[in-house]
């Protein structure tokens, strides 16, 4: 199995060494964490080095990837340009859980991260760097642009485009048709029966509150 790191080392990483395991895809050496001290232990692994120790761990430990394990679009997206202004040639690897259920002619770009029982369905495309959580259904012919995410137990009906950077929350439905812009956040829990442009926070059943947010707004302020 080939050599891999995990950056970041809190609730969302845990769930993607579980998927790792199950699949005994790739061996991990352990994780990345700037925020975390060395040494620290999550599972059965342990946080090797920082950021800055990235190059000098890619050639002690024989690296081939890295998994960005960070759920917050805008934080996954800056740490994706660090690392590749600090490894440009390092690969981005991308996995799915064995429980997923994906249609034959789907993309799935580097990245990306596939949790059980996710549904994605026929014509449909996963930009990079996305997440697409437990029993998430993105549908026919729906896009979802680089670092977007569904939330656990998502409906995405067919021919949907979901912007850059933009998070649907926990079990928000989103009818045929509609355009999610760049930035965007649907709340938990919304019906979504219209488009909404760049740089929202929506929620609602049906949605009917529209906010302003920056891009680096956390999803919960």
């Amino acid at each position: 199995m080939k050599n891999i790191l995990i950056y970041g080392a809190s609730g969302h990483a845990k769930m993607i060494v579980d998927v790792i395991e199950k699949n005994k895809s790739h061996n991990i050496m352990g994780f990345i964490d700037t925020y975390k001290p060395l040494g620290y232990q999550l599972n059965s692994y342990k946080v090797i080095g920082h950021l800055e120790h990235l190059k000098q761990l890619k050639t002690d430990l024989n690296i081939v990837g890295i998994i960005i394990a960070i759920g917050d679009n805008f934080t996954r997206q800056k740490v994706a340009n660090n690392i590749k202004n600090i490894l440009p040639n390092l690969k981005f690897v991308t996995i799915v859980h064995p429980t997923a259920t994906l249609a034959e002619d789907i993309i799935i770009e580097d990245g990306s991260v596939i949790m059980a029982k996710a549904v994605i369905n026929s014509g449909s495309k996963v930009g990079k760097f996305c997440i697409i959580n437990t029993s998430s259904t993105l549908g026919h012919d729906s896009t979802m642009a680089d670092f977007s995410s569904l939330a656990s137990g998502v409906t995405v009906a067919g021919s949907v485009k979901i912007g850059v950077c933009s998070a649907i929350c926990l079990r928000a439905i989103i009818i045929q048709n509609i355009e999610i812009g760049n930035n965007t956040v649907i709340g938990a829990g919304s019906l979504v029966l219209k488009s909404i442009g760049d740089l929202k926070t929506a929620y609602g059943n049906p949605i009917d509150i529209i906010k302003d947010r920056n891009e680096d707004s956390k999803y919960l302020s």
